[in-house]
């Protein structure tokens, strides 16, 4: 086996070629799993294995990459990579480290590939040992706003950003920013040679790996030597300040009066609205006044990492007033400040930080800006950072109204005696500072529940598996929340049902506040040219997410105000009253929600793809069975949800596996054969919303696919209206086929207002381009009422009916 450079990774990878194979023990990690991501963007074939699989890994997977469930030496005997790479958390004894020893294959540290990758560009590298991944997440997100479209690779998920990791091609273009947080955990920061560096600080941290503070800054002062430009420095942490002495490229930032671009001042943001983060500053440079700016995070540190973000995007050229719109909608990484729930009698928030500093910082910020109680629940991370810093530990939850200790999380670290939770439990009362010690982490939800009181705000902290019982929690008192009422079709106007004007117009700003500023919000949206009929009145609101993320934000806040929501897919199917839809109606138009990728013979669709996309694609990749999708006018969301069916074929014959989200937020998976279907419907979506699925096809050529499917176009065609129209309007009955009936009867082209009866096909509707709903639905009923009087049938509409009469 053989350690490489960054360089000779490079030429490793180039030399092997598209397509060559690259092993990544432990890829479910965000790190590695970033590191999967840039492989895939730069064309080679991706094989990993972890203990479980996670959200990251079902994303790599949904992109080609090849996952073992577990660590053995087979997995990557059958792989036969070129290159394996490993997480520092890996231990040495990893039977797949093993047999690659074996095999005497190249095997590097996750952040020698990563560096690889970013010494070929212009790397702006983050560094320090605390509040790396939210200022490089806020750096990246501020240059997609600014258009510069970087490379990146952030250490945590990042909700508004399309993965954290993303390799831009430099094959037609300057090479661009490649944006990352270096890590210094093991001693690889050396081998990053960036264009240009922020040091956020340097800290007593990682002495399981350095010998003491002093090997810390030389780590560091190589770093600043590798720099090829600026180091953007922070002027309030002193061992910094010492290190950047004499450095002619170095800019420093800070609330320090004496830094180059110094915080003038800083007003948190408002105190007691729900869900809502903000905090407002003013910064000037070398004297000049740039102007305020504004995030949507608390506290000290994060203006500060805010700061240090704006320094660097100055001295690239960018101006003020850009860069603070740039800034402004960030809402930071997973696991940093993430609300899980919020309400007027709880709010629960999950946070990475696990270094007395972190701790101290966090919970500042929290209590300044909050009035609630703070109930803290804090899992130490590795035995030796505990030992080392226990006495900084035991001063350091002061601002804790109430704190529950679990077991460290050993992060295959081997216990320390004495180095655990009991012995700093000890510590802290000893500090005259209350403090429960629960060591099984499955225990700590249930005391939770039985100490919650109302407006408690509970913080979970820790680096470990802690963020587990944060989420159950959450759902726990999610699910004892109002639930979120959907409109009936049977609901009436009512001046009860209309808010007003000064109602609907905080609603809207809510709404606005809640989400991305690429998510439309908008107010009065008409309908009617949203669904295939075109009749319909206006949404009060109008909501397209751009991202899970910002879907589930709407649904919360529609929880919390007890707003009715509906889902809107492509609008077939559909009939909408003419007064409209009262609440907010959610559209899963975006592209996020509308792609379609093929992988293998399997087609992984958005809710939003139009099924017609589908088909093409299948019929592209050579992939037949989905032809009957193409004459349907609607979405793959809403063709589950009404198992669409076409020329004797179903939705749910296609669906191998579903991915949707419930009322509250929460994403799930699902495999199709666990769900209960039926003749157009399926009973989960009444409850749920559909996300996306993958859809199975059969290799064929694309010569029998086409003719198959230009048999289905012409016999559609043939026996359907080309007017606009919802599709078929009832179901088919036991004894006879809807539109049969409806022939037999002499119905066909019998007119209501602009509404008629097709006379090409007996079960549709169509609009002669005047239609209203109320046409519409007289049409409905008089058909069924002659069903009944002539033939004794019970016509059920198949069409969904939704919204409010005038």
């Amino acid at each position: 086996m053989s350690t490489l450079s960054p360089h000779q990774v490079s030429t490793l990878l180039k030399s092997a070629g598209h397509g060559s194979t690259v092993y990544l023990v432990g890829i479910g990690g965000c790190g590695v799993s970033g590191l999967a991501h840039l492989l895939l963007d730069a064309g080679h074939r991706v094989v990993g294995s972890d203990l479980v699989e996670n959200e990251e890994v079902r994303q790599l997977r949904a992109r080609g990459a090849e996952f073992f469930l577990g660590h053995a030496g087979e997995n990557l005997r059958a792989a036969k990579p070129v290159l394996v790479v490993h997480s520092p958390a890996v231990r040495a004894d990893n039977p797949e480290l093993q047999v690659a020893r074996e095999l005497n294959l190249p095997v590097v540290r996750r952040a020698i590939l990563l560096a690889a990758f970013v010494n070929e560009q212009r790397g702006l590298c983050v560094s320090g040992m605390h509040g790396k991944t939210t200022t490089s997440a806020l750096l990246t997100y501020a240059l997609e706003k600014l258009g510069a479209q970087p490379s990146y690779a952030i250490g945590a998920m990042v909700p508004q950003l399309p993965a954290h990791a993303r390799l831009v091609s430099t094959a037609t273009a300057a090479k661009p920013w490649f944006v990352i947080e270096a890590d210094e955990s093991d001693g690889t920061l050396r081998e990053f040679r960036p264009e240009h560096a922020i040091v956020l600080n340097v800290d007593d941290e990682h002495l399981d790996h350095f010998s003491g503070m002093d090997a810390v800054c030389r780590e560091f002062e190589q770093f600043v030597a590798n720099t090829r430009g600026q180091v953007i420095f922070c002027a309030d942490d002193a061992r910094v300040v010492e290190m950047m002495r004499g450095q002619g490229r170095a800019v420093s930032y800070g609330f320090s009066a004496a830094a180059d671009y110094w915080v003038e001042s800083k007003v948190p943001g408002p105190r007691s609205k729900v869900g809502e983060l903000s905090t407002h500053f003013t910064v000037s440079h070398r004297g000049v006044n740039l102007g305020d700016f504004s995030i949507r995070l608390l506290g000290e540190k994060n203006i500060s990492n805010a700061v240090a973000v704006i320094a660097l995007l100055h001295q690239l050229g960018y101006q003020p007033s850009a860069i603070r719109e740039a800034i402004a909608d960030f809402r930071g990484a997973a696991r940093r400040q993430q609300e899980l729930f919020a309400s007027e009698r709880v709010r629960v928030f999950d946070d990475y930080g696990h270094h007395p500093n972190e701790v101290l910082a966090v919970l500042r910020a929290f209590k300044e800006t909050n009035p609630r109680r703070l109930v803290v629940v804090f899992q130490p991370h590795r035995y030796t950072r505990t030992k080392h810093l226990m006495a900084d530990f035991a001063a350091a939850f002061g601002d804790a109204d109430k704190l529950l200790l679990t077991e460290v999380y050993a992060a295959s670290e081997a216990e320390i005696p004495g180095a655990n939770s009991a012995t700093l439990t000890e510590a802290i009362r000893a500090r005259g500072q209350s403090v429960d010690y629960i060591p099984d982490l499955k225990d700590v939800v249930p005391a939770l529940r039985g100490m919650i009181q109302p407006g408690d705000l509970i913080l979970f902290l820790g680096a470990g598996d802690i963020t587990k019982a944060a989420h159950e929690l959450a759902n726990q008192v999610r699910q004892g929340a109002p639930s979120i009422a959907r409109p009936e079709p049977t609901m009436s106007a009512s001046a009860a049902n209309q808010p007003s004007d000064a109602r609907r117009s905080e609603i809207l700003a809510q709404l606005r506040a809640a989400v991305s500023a690429e998510t439309a919000v908008r107010q009065d949206e008409p309908l009617a040219k949203r669904t295939t009929l075109r009749v319909g009145g206006c949404a009060d609101f109008f909501v397209e997410p751009v991202s899970e993320s910002d879907l589930a934000a709407v649904l919360k806040l529609c929880s919390e105000l007890k707003l009715p929501f509906t889902i809107l897919g492509r609008g077939s199917n559909l009939l909408i009253r003419d007064g409209g839809i009262r609440g907010v109606v959610i559209s899963l138009g975006h592209e996020t929600f509308s792609r379609v990728q093929i992988v293998g013979e399997h087609l992984h669709c958005g809710a939003g793809a139009k099924l017609k996309t589908v088909s093409v694609e299948a019929r592209r990749a050579g992939l037949a069975g989905l032809e009957f999708l193409e004459g349907i006018p609607g979405s793959v969301g809403g063709a589950m949800r009404m198992n669409a069916g076409a020329m004797g074929a179903w939705m749910f014959e296609v669906v191998e596996q579903i991915r949707f989200m419930d009322f509250s937020g929460v994403a799930h998976e699902r495999k199709a054969s666990e769900v209960n279907v039926e003749y157009r419907g399926c009973p989960l979506f009444k409850t749920h919303i559909a996300l996306g699925a993958v859809l199975r096809g059969t290799p064929s050529s694309k010569e029998v696919i086409q003719e198959r499917a230009n048999q289905y176009n012409a016999k559609r065609w043939e026996t359907q209206p080309a007017q606009p129209s919802a599709g078929c309007i009832f179901k088919n009955p036991k004894t006879v086929p809807a539109g049969k009936l409806i022939d037999e009867l002499g119905l066909k082209g019998t007119k209501r207002g602009g509404a008629m009866v097709s006379t090409v096909h007996g079960n549709f509707i169509v609009n002669e381009g005047n239609a209203t709903a109320k046409d519409v639905l007289e049409l409905i009923d008089f058909i069924k009422q002659t069903a009944k009087a002539k033939r004794g049938i019970e016509l059920e509409t198949e069409v969904e009916i939704l919204g409010e009469g005038k």
